[in-house]
């Protein structure tokens, strides 16, 4: 028995909830991510641990490269308190990807513990097996299976129906609009599928009469140019998983696969809205992977519905059969297609009537303590009162730029 197929057995007995933001950049919408157990070879009967197995200190590996020309980054931590897990980079590893001859190509520390690299086309090649390796600043060892990138087949069409989808509170329901694509079948290459969306869409503060500041000098100003953005493009990855195995599917084309739904209650329609459906060939061990965390997040309904458990990756330590590592390394062909979306006919947007509306003010400025400082005002529909600083300065919101994406 191999030593990853010892590690399997081992996190077959451990349950964990890991914070989302070791699973992917970006995904920090989700409180937590459940890792549960399934062969990857095949699925097993969950078995649930009583003991503390999985430690504080477990290194977690997030690694998955496409044959894209982007950067690309592979991130390493360490999990923290088991109860509430926090990131914890690890700095100051060797980290490279190798493929079957040998070669290999070095991503390099950019911050801590993210590790990032523009591997050449040429490098990674359909058909063509890598493996990671890692070496930690005490010398410790750790590489993952050879996995084999495969072609991904072509994107057909990535397209938008008006809906009503159910509501929040029971009986309720909510207008927006259902993305759905279609995509070419292939089932030498492109039997088993991953798709992964990024939305971008511009956003607008209100649109004040009046706006100032009470600064750190103590005197009204009016806002720096510099910090008074209105205008801003938001960008989000969605946290979703999806996955698919065509073996059973017949055709050249798969129709109508849905993907994410948009409400009107929020700006993401109101200007315009972009979404970007990025399609990756899996290998079947990475697919299983990958099927797993899918199942797990929808069981029952819900993230908090079951009892999670681990799901067992590619990576290990060569010298100690006995060291849990949790993350998966993959390489994937991708293709993707990007749609723009403005002027749903008829849909309505529904906003939040209190957003950014100026609020109360202090019984005295000259008496605000210096964390509070500088103090943004403004006057919206002649109500003149304090405002948080991003709805001035339109930057201040997450993953946002007052700088419109080059493909706008």
């Amino acid at each position: 028995m191999g030593k990853l197929e010892l590690q399997r057995i081992r996190l077959m007995l451990v349950p964990l909830k890991l914070a989302a933001s070791w699973l992917m950049i970006r995904v920090s919408s989700f409180i937590w991510i459940f890792l549960f157990s399934c062969f990857l070879t095949g699925c097993i009967e969950r078995y649930y641990a009583e003991g503390d197995e999985f430690k504080a200190g477990t290194l977690v590996v997030i690694a998955h490269i496409d044959n894209f020309d982007h950067l690309q980054t592979i991130h390493i931590s360490r999990s923290t308190n088991l109860e509430i897990p926090v990131r914890d980079p690890v700095s100051g590893c060797h980290v490279e990807i190798e493929n079957g001859e040998g070669s290999a190509y070095e991503f390099l520390e950019e911050a801590p513990g993210e590790y990032q690299g523009l591997p050449l086309v040429h490098f990674l090649k359909a058909g063509e097996a890598y493996r990671l390796l890692i070496v930690t600043p005490e010398g410790k060892r750790y590489e993952s299976e050879f996995e084999t990138m495969y072609p991904a087949p072509a994107i057909d069409s990535v397209y938008w129906i008006r809906e009503e989808h159910p509501g929040r509170e029971p009986g309720n329901t909510q207008e927006g609009i259902q993305f759905y694509m279609n995509y070419e079948i292939e089932m030498d290459s492109g039997r088993y599928l991953r798709w992964q969306l990024e939305e971008t869409y511009e956003f607008h503060n209100p649109a004040y009469e009046f706006k100032e500041i009470f600064d750190t000098d103590r005197t009204f100003k009016p806002v720096p140019a510099e910090s008074d953005w209105n205008t801003c493009w938001i960008y989000n990855q969605l946290p979703d998983i999806y996955v698919k195995d065509l073996g059973n599917v017949e055709g050249e084309v798969y129709r109508a696969m849905p993907l994410n739904f948009v409400s009107n209650h929020s700006q993401r329609l109101k200007h315009r809205y972009s979404l970007l459906v990025r399609q990756f060939a899996l290998s079947a061990e990475a697919y299983w992977y990958w099927e797993g965390l899918e199942n797990n997040l929808q069981s029952n309904g819900g993230l908090f519905d079951s009892q999670p458990s681990l799901t067992p990756g590619n990576i290990c330590n060569p010298d100690d059969a006995d060291e849990i590592v949790i993350g998966y390394f993959s390489v994937s062909g991708a293709t993707v297609k990007r749609v723009f979306v403005s002027d749903v006919p008829d849909l309505i947007i529904i906003e939040d009537p209190y957003f950014c509306v100026p609020g109360g003010l202090p019984y005295s400025f000259y008496r605000l303590s210096w964390e509070f400082l500088p103090y943004y005002l403004a006057t919206l529909d002649a109500k003149y009162g304090s405002v948080d600083k991003k709805c001035i300065d339109c930057r201040e919101y997450k993953s946002s730029s007052h700088i419109p994406p080059e493909f706008w």
